[in-house]
């Protein structure tokens, strides 16, 4: 069993991460949150609820926009408390990796790993989350899971690159931070 935390609290340390500015685009933060259950590590994700925008049933780390005063790391812990209910005393920051945007819904995002420190316990905000679940991290680290996938956006089909997780379907933003933390277990130049 591999501890990919581990491995990523090392590698973070030295990763200088990409920020994004725009003067047209709001600022968002979200926690790649994991678990480590019977000694595997897992990570964390929900599924957005029904009827909250651009974003909804899709799947998605915890997190949300950047308050007056707050700085991504605040914004990341306390949606990760007011959406799957794991306080902030639970969770260790391990690292920030690379900036991202989401055009459509006209966001920069920042993301940052993170270590649950006890066994997970959720409660759920339905107003925001549908489901949460974990996913063991070897399945991302699995080139051959990583394939084309259909999703509907917005009475469309549409083809993307993602993950199938047990009839859930991870992809946009979200599989290109989980890519990017499988690159940066990979990379042997961190």
């Amino acid at each position: 069993m591999i501890d990919y935390t581990a491995i990523l609290r090392e590698k973070l340390k030295y990763l200088k991460p990409r920020e994004l500015y725009s003067d047209r685009m709001k600022k968002a933060a979200v926690l790649a949150l994991f678990a480590t259950t019977s000694g595997d590590t897992e990570l964390i994700l929900t599924r957005k609820a029904q009827g909250i925008g651009y974003h909804s049933d899709q799947i998605s780390f915890p997190g949300g926009t950047v308050e007056e005063k707050e700085t991504t790391v605040q914004t990341a812990l306390r949606e990760t408390k007011e959406e799957i209910g794991i306080e902030k005393r639970y969770i260790e920051i391990i690292g920030r990796f690379h900036d991202d945007s989401v055009p459509i819904s006209k966001y920069i995002v920042t993301p940052y790993a993170a270590l649950l420190k006890t066994k997970p316990v959720f409660k759920l905000q339905a107003s925001e989350v549908k489901e949460v679940f974990t996913v063991p991290f070897d399945f991302f680290m699995d080139e051959l899971n990583y394939t084309p996938q259909q999703v509907m956006i917005r009475d469309n089909a549409l083809t993307v690159d993602g993950y199938n997780y047990h009839d859930r379907i991870i992809w946009g933003l979200t599989c290109r931070f989980i890519r990017t933390l499988v690159d940066i277990v990979k990379d042997t130049s961190l």
